[in-house]
């Protein structure tokens, strides 16, 4: 039987090996969850714009609506711009609440993705 004789060359190539292993590893979970938060943040802006475009035609509505209501197209469209500028003076009253909301949310979201891939990994795990 062959003994085999402890070489310090081996041990060092044999760490030199899994540290690259470990940083490909690293950069490759690093790319994967950078990535699902591009992803969703791309997902999250073209709801966004969706949701302007629901909000423009909403508050064109409304104005024709409260026009013919009114009389006035001018008045019409007069009371939406009153309606939009009560609800920048709401915005702007709750502002310190409403930012700490979305922050918040923001972390809560930005952790949930970035953990997600976690999530993966265990749920691998427990099939092998």
């Amino acid at each position: 039987m062959e003994e085999k004789k402890f070489s310090l060359n081996g041990v060092f190539q044999k760490s030199k090996e899994y540290i690259d292993t470990r940083l490909k590893l690293f950069k490759l979970k690093l790319v994967d969850r950078s990535s699902r938060l591009i992803a969703s943040l791309i997902v999250d802006v073209v709801k966004l714009v969706f949701a302007l475009f629901v909000v423009f035609f909403m508050s064109l509505a409304l104005g024709f609506y409260l026009s013919e209501l009114l009389g006035s197209s001018s008045l019409g469209f007069l009371a939406t711009g009153g309606i939009f500028i009560l609800l920048i003076a709401l915005v702007s009253a709750f502002e310190v609440r409403l930012e700490r909301l979305f922050m918040n949310l923001s972390i809560k979201r930005f952790l949930q993705k970035w953990n997600d891939e976690t999530d993966d990994d265990d749920a691998e795990g427990k099939q092998n």
